[in-house]
C-alpha cells in the first residue's frame, strides 16, 4: 500500500459521499425512510464499481486492493474517542428498565440467530455457524457495529462476513423505518397514543438533513489557541496518543501471551480509551478534551467506514447466503417487534409505547432511527422515552461491544460454550428484569 493508494481511495469515497448528499435531497424515498448519505454512497459505489458497471464498461470507479483494511484503521479512531471527554452520569429507573428491555432484545437476537443457523445447517451445506451472529450486529448496532464484527471475523479467517453483516444492517435500516411506521399506526388504532401520527411531525432538518441557519450551532469548541496549535489538531493529538499507547500495550502483551494477537488493535483502543477516559474524567485534565470534537472525529471515520464497506460488498457472496439472510431477517424483525412491545408494557410503565417504538427502532436500525420513531409518536417530548432510549444505548455498550469485538473469536474457538453462555445471559436478562421491574410496574 502506498500513500497514493490511500489518497485515491479517500477521493473516490469522498466523491461518492458528495454526489449522494445531493441525490438524497432530490429523492423523497430516501428522505422518507431516513436513509443516511453514507449508505447511499456505498450502494452507489457498488453500482458504479467493478462488480456492476465494470462488467459492461471500461470506465468505472476503481478502488485499491487495500481498501478492505480501512475498517480496522478507522475503527481505531472511533473506539479511541468513545470514552474521551465523558462526564459521570446517574441513570434513573427509566433508563435502567429500558436497558433491560433492549438488552433482552439484543440477547434474543443473538440466541435466535444462532438457533436459525443451526436449523438451516440441516438443509444448507457449508453454512458457517458464525453467520448466526451477524444479524444482531447489523440490527442492534447498525452499519457501524456490522463493520466491527465483520472486521473481527476477518481476523478469524472469514473475510466474507463483512458484506453479509453490512447487508443485515441495510435491511435493518429499512425495517426500522418502514415497519416502524406500521407499528406506530397500529398503536394509534389500539389507543396507545392519543392522536394519529406520521412523519409530518418531524422537523425538516430530520428529513432533508440540512439544519436551518437559525438552528445551527458550533460542532466543536476551541480549547487550544490556534496560534499555538490548531484546536482540531490538539484533539487528534490526544486520539493518536491513545492509539499509540494501545499499540504498545498490545505488542507487549503478545510477547507474553501470543494468543493476544487475535485481539485487534481497535479493541485495545476501546479498552485503553475507556480506562484512560474514565480516569481523566475524574481529574482537572478532562477540560482539555472537547467531547463534541471527539464525536466529530468518530463520526467522520464512521461515515467513510460505512461507505467503503458497502461499496466493496461481494455480490457473489450475498447470492450464496441469500436464503438464510432473508429467513433470519424476517424472523428476527418480527420477534424484535413483539419483544419491544411486550417487555416495554411489562417493565417500563407510563409512556411504554413510546419506549417500545424507540427500542424497536434502535434494535433494528440504530439509535438515530429509534429517536426518530419516538419523535413521531411523541413530537412534543411529553414522555421520557427519548432520554430512556439514549441512556440505554450508552449502557448497552457493556453487552453489545464484547459480542461485536471479541464474540467472533470465542464463537469460532468454542461454538457450544459460546451458545450456552449466550442463552444463559438471555435468561439472566429475563429473570432479573422481571424481578426488578415486573411487579413494580404491574
Amino acid at each position: 500500500m502506498t500513500l497514493n493508494d490511500v489518497i485515491l481511495d479517500i477521493a473516490s469515497i469522498s466523491f461518492l459521499l458528495f454526489i449522494s448528499f445531493f441525490i438524497r435531497q432530490k429523492i423523497k424515498l430516501f428522505q422518507k425512510n431516513f436513509i443516511p448519505v453514507s449508505l447511499i454512497a456505498g450502494i452507489l459505489g457498488l453500482i458504479l464499481g467493478p462488480q456492476i458497471l465494470g462488467k459492461i464498461s471500461p470506465v468505472y470507479i476503481k478502488f485499491s486492493e487495500f481498501i478492505g483494511q480501512w475498517t480496522n484503521f478507522l475503527f481505531c479512531f472511533i473506539f479511541s474517542t468513545s470514552f474521551l471527554g465523558i462526564s459521570a452520569k446517574k441513570f434513573g429507573k427509566d433508563v435502567i428498565s429500558t436497558t433491560f428491555i433492549t438488552g433482552t432484545i439484543h440477547m434474543m437476537q443473538v440466541c435466535t440467530g444462532l438457533l436459525i443457523t443451526l436449523i438451516l445447517t440441516k438443509f444448507i451445506t457449508n453454512l458457517p455457524y458464525g453467520i448466526g451472529l451477524l444479524p444482531v450486529a447489523g440490527f442492534y448496532g447498525g452499519h457501524g457495529s456490522a463493520g466491527i464484527i465483520g472486521g473481527s471475523f476477518s481476523l478469524e479467517g472469514w473475510e466474507d462476513a463483512m458484506g453479509i453483516a453490512m447487508t443485515y444492517a441495510t435491511i435493518g435500516m429499512f425495517i426500522a423505518t418502514v415497519f416502524g411506521m406500521v407499528l406506530v399506526n397500529w398503536g394509534v388504532k389500539k389507543g396507545y397514543v392519543k392522536k394519529k401520527m406520521d412523519s409530518s411531525y418531524l422537523e425538516e432538518k430530520d428529513i432533508t438533513g440540512i439544519i436551518p441557519l437559525s438552528d445551527r450551532k458550533p460542532a466543536a469548541m476551541e480549547i487550544s489557541n490556534p496560534s499555538v496549535i490548531d484546536p482540531m489538531a490538539f484533539q487528534l493529538m490526544i486520539v493518536g496518543t491513545i492509539i499509540a499507547i494501545s499499540h504498545i500495550i498490545r505488542i507487549s502483551i503478545i510477547k507474553v501471551l501470543p494468543f493476544w494477537e487475535r485481539i485487534p488493535l481497535y479493541t485495545m483502543c476501546l479498552l485503553i480509551g475507556a480506562l484512560l477516559g474514565t480516569l481523566i474524567s475524574k481529574t482537572k485534565f478532562n477540560n482539555l478534551i472537547d467531547r463534541p470534537s471527539m464525536k466529530r472525529i468518530s463520526g467522520v471515520a464512521l461515515e467513510y467506514v460505512i461507505a467503503a464497506a458497502v461499496a466493496t460488498i461481494k455480490l457473489s457472496v450475498l447470492a450464496s447466503f441469500l436464503v438464510p439472510i432473508i429467513i433470519s431477517s424476517i424472523i428476527l424483525s418480527a420477534l424484535t417487534a413483539v419483544f419491544a412491545i411486550f417487555f416495554s408494557k411489562k417493565w417500563y410503565g407510563d409512556g411504554w409505547f413510546e419506549v417500545a417504538m424507540g427500542a424497536f427502532g434502535q434494535c433494528t436500525g440504530s439509535l438515530a432511527t429509534g429517536l426518530l420513531l419516538i419523535k413521531v409518536v411523541d413530537p412534543e417530548g411529553e414522555t421520557l422515552a427519548a432520554e430512556s432510549i439514549s441512556g440505554s444505548s450508552t449502557l448497552g455498550s457493556t453487552f453489545q461491544l464484547p459480542y461485536t469485538t471479541m464474540g467472533p473469536m470465542f464463537l469460532m474457538a468454542s461454538p457450544l460454550m459460546f451458545t450456552l453462555g449466550s442463552w444463559g445471559i438471555f435468561l439472566a436478562f429475563l429473570i432479573i428484569g422481571t424481578l426488578l421491574f415486573g411487579r413494580s410496574n404491574k
